[in-house]
Order: structure tokens, then C-alpha cells, then sequence
């Protein structure tokens, strides 16, 4: 998958390479696509369907950051996965070309009107697929009937996309973020076809779990949304490899102040080295919730029939790179 990261490269990857010539016209759509998941992923069969029609591009425009964090930076909300993860998501689910555009003041103060000539029809397609939510533009004026004048003196089809429904309610990122808070990693996997994983790099902590028998990875996946606190079964992926594990989400009330947010990880069968690496760890199932023990003791004893349970939990689950790449 191609990806450009501005309105200028946009626009010349519209143009062929040999002598000028354009490429064939294609499909594109627009959104934050945050998680690719289920309605993203059956959005996204619509615009290859549509690009396929006129044999070009599929054509996915997001923002990064979210728009929120420039529009109003207290409600943003926290990822459900990295840029680098959700483009991965996009290129396995078939998209030929990505635009990463950076959401700033500049981009903020654009008309919808603006938007419309200067990103989605600069791409060249035949038509464009909106979202059943879609809006843009400055104020979010711009939306699907916008794009549908505009488009017919341009021979452009506009196709709107309706919402995708699974277990009861609207497929979309603000509900998998609820679930994923909440604990409810199952039905978060469901909606996501796949299981809720946090990436990041391995960082040192206070090395406290090796002196008490059970060494851990501590992931720092800040910019994710915060998984309910709690012991959880979870499959670490390492250069591609997945390694069973144990992992505590949390403050750790029985050894810190609890003021501290930490993830984790204790590698079932494992001595490597990893500080430094980037790592995904999928959560396959909550065990129970974090709490406050008497003593080292006692976490000792309670952490090893965690061990126990996590691989009777993971014994069941068939292996799976949380990375389509």
C-alpha cells in the first residue's frame, strides 16, 4: 500500500509516472478509520467494489492526529490502535493507497467546499464513498448531499454508506474504546475481528517482579486507550513471533502508591532480552479485576494461579500475529 502524508503528495499520486499520463480513476473515502474494524472493514469492501468499476485506485484519506485534539483537545479520544497499526489494518484489508493528512489549525479552518476540490476530488475518482456520519469542512458543514452537487458537474458518483450493526448496536470506535475501558475485551474482539492489542516498546521499571519469581515486560502503550485494570491472558508479539503471557493492567496497589499506570507482562517460558523492542500484546481474556493484597506473600501465590489460569486460557486460543504484516 502506498501511503503520502500531504495535500501535495495526494495530488501527484493521481498522476501516472509516464509522461503525465493520469491514472485510471478510482474510488475514495474518508475518515479517522481508528481500529479498522468491522464497519471500517465493510466500508472499505464498498470503495474497492466502486475503484474496481473503473479499474483504479482505492483510496483511503485519514487524519493523524485524531481531529478532536485540535478541534477540542479535552474530548479527544485516546487510540484504540497506533497510526503505524492502523495502516497496517488498511493494506491487509485491500486498500491501494493511504493519505495521512496532519489535522492542525490549518487544516481545522478549511471550508467543506475546499476540502472537497483540493482533497477528494484531487485524488481523481470516479466516485467517492461517504460514510453514513461523514462530515468535513470547516464546522463540519460539509456532508454527503455537499459532495453530491458538487460532484455532478464533475462526473463524479457519490455513494453513501450506511451503519454497520453487530451484537445490538452501531460498529464503531467510540463503542470498542467503551468496551475495551470496561473490560469487555471479548465483544471489543468481536466488533474487531480479531483481539484487542496494545503496541509500544519495552521499557524498564523497578524490576520488583523479577526479584519475586515472575519477570515482566513493561510496555509503555500511552497513547492507546486504557484497558480496565486487571489481571488478563494475554499472546506477547515479538519480531512477528507470539508468546503466551500473563499480564497486569493497573497500579499494582499491593507494591506502589498506586499512582502509577503500568502494563505488565509476565512471558510464559521466555529469558530473551527485549528492552527497546516495539512489541503488540493481544489481550485474549480478563481473568479478574486488580487488587490489593497482604502482602508479597500473598501476591506471589495469587500471581502463580493467575500463570495457571492464563495457560489454561491460552491452550484454547489458536496462535495469531496481532500484526497482518
Amino acid at each position: 500500500m502506498e501511503v503520502v502524508r500531504s495535500v501535495t503528495a495526494l495530488r501527484a499520486s493521481a498522476v501516472g509516472t509516464s509522461g503525465g499520463s493520469p491514472q485510471p480513476r478510482g474510488a475514495v473515502t474518508f475518515g479517522n478509520f481508528d481500529g479498522v474494524h468491522l464497519g471500517h472493514r465493510a466500508l472499505i469492501t464498498t470503495l474497492r467494489s466502486a475503484a474496481a468499476r473503473s479499474s483504479g485506485p482505492a483510496v483511503v484519506v485519514t487524519f493523524d492526529p485524531h481531529p478532536l485534539h485540535t478541534l477540542a483537545p479535552d474530548r479527544a479520544p485516546p487510540a484504540i490502535d497506533t497510526l503505524d497499526g492502523r495502516l497496517d489494518w488498511l493494506a491487509k484489508a485491500g486498500v491501494d493507497r493511504t493519505a495521512v493528512l496532519r489535522f492542525d489549525e490549518s487544516m481545522r479552518d478549511r471550508s467543506a467546499h475546499w476540502f472537497a476540490e483540493n482533497v477528494l476530488f484531487a485524488c481523481g475518482p470516479a466516485t467517492v464513498v461517504a460514510g453514513y456520519d461523514a462530515s468535513f469542512g470547516r464546522g463540519g458543514g460539509g456532508d454527503i448531499d455537499l459532495l453530491r452537487g458538487l460532484g455532478v458537474d464533475r462526473g463524479i458518483t457519490v455513494e453513501g454508506f450506511d451503519a454497520v450493526v453487530a451484537e445490538g448496536d452501531v460498529v464503531s470506535s467510540s463503542r470498542i474504546r467503551a468496551l475495551v475501558s470496561s473490560g469487555d475485551i471479548a465483544t471489543a474482539a468481536r466488533l474487531l475481528d480479531r483481539p484487542f492489542a496494545l503496541r509500544g516498546p519495552v521499557v524498564r521499571g523497578d524490576a520488583l517482579g523479577r526479584t519475586i519469581g515472575f519477570p515482566t515486560a513493561n510496555i509503555d502503550a500511552s497513547s492507546q486507550v486504557r484497558p480496565a485494570n486487571g489481571v488478563y491472558a494475554a499472546r506477547l508479539v515479538v519480531d512477528g513471533v507470539g508468546h503466551d503471557a500473563v499480564c497486569n493492567i493497573g497500579v499494582r496497589p499491593t507494591v506502589s502508591d498506586g499512582l502509577q499506570w503500568r502494563t505488565e507482562a509476565f512471558i510464559f517460558d521466555f529469558d530473551a532480552d527485549i528492552y527497546g523492542q516495539h512489541v503488540s500484546l493481544q489481550l485474549i481474556a480478563r481473568l479478574r479485576g486488580e487488587r490489593r493484597f497482604d502482602g508479597i506473600d500473598a501476591l506471589k501465590a495469587q500471581i502463580a494461579r493467575d500463570c495457571e489460569a492464563a495457560r489454561k486460557v491460552m491452550a484454547g486460543v489458536q496462535a495469531e500475529d496481532s500484526s497482518p504484516r
